[in-house]
């Protein structure tokens, strides 16, 4: 018989990822009804998750849900299969498909999500900026080509796309210098329409197992 209130818990990759969906969580009124933790990297996702399937609070039901969450980069396929068989290694249970939840042998429920979403390219980062697009085109005009041609300064080779968010951050928060690299600081301020359609389907797997 539990003798407390279970709690979904939401696997971020990074320190960034966690950052991001905790203040979209706190813009649908999800503040302290879901856990946000980051695993420090892809290259550590399995042995996290074999770890928290040992947690006594894990095997004591603390967790409702377990949101597996990672970038796609440049390939969602490689990103699913990661995602999916991290899970499958850990907990003997294979979700079909990201955003489809599956029960485990302790109780909770746990599925896979790649950002920015099925059969998409990208990251963390392509959400907030997609969201800041719709909403500042003109802006998007001038530093979109300038990011493109800074590819010219190493053979052709695009730069990452986080180089576009932090010169978005930059840009964002005015022409002071105080805590402009700083994502902690920037999602305070920056123009972010969290409604936005980008985040659509992200916001609506946190709604479902937070409310």
């Amino acid at each position: 018989m539990k003798l407390h209130s279970s709690i979904p818990l939401v696997l971020c990759e990074g320190k960034e990822d966690r950052l991001v969906m905790e203040a979209l969580a706190q813009h649908v009124g999800l503040e302290g009804k879901l856990v946000f933790e980051d695993y420090g990297g892809e290259s550590k996702l399995r042995s996290y998750l074999s770890t928290l399937k040992v947690r006594p609070g894990f095997r004591r039901g603390e967790y409702s849900h377990v949101l597996v969450t990672r970038d796609a980069d440049a390939d969602f396929d490689s990103a699913w299969a990661s995602v999916r068989g991290s899970i499958t290694a850990s907990f003997s249970c294979e979700p079909p498909d990201p955003g489809t939840w599956v029960p485990t042998d302790d109780g909770a429920q746990i599925a896979g999500w790649v950002i920015p979403g099925p059969g998409k390219s990208g990251m963390i980062e392509t959400l907030c900026l997609d969201a800041s697009r719709s909403k500042f085109p003109d802006v998007f005009t001038c530093l979109d080509p300038f990011v493109d041609c800074l590819g010219k300064l190493n053979d052709g080779t695009p730069p990452h796309e986080k180089v576009r968010f932090a010169l978005w951050t930059i840009i964002a928060q005015g022409s002071g210098a105080k805590d402009r690299l700083s994502l902690k600081y920037a999602l305070k301020n920056l123009p972010l329409d969290w409604d936005d359609e980008a985040f659509t389907p992200l916001r609506k797997l946190l709604v479902k197992i937070g409310s």
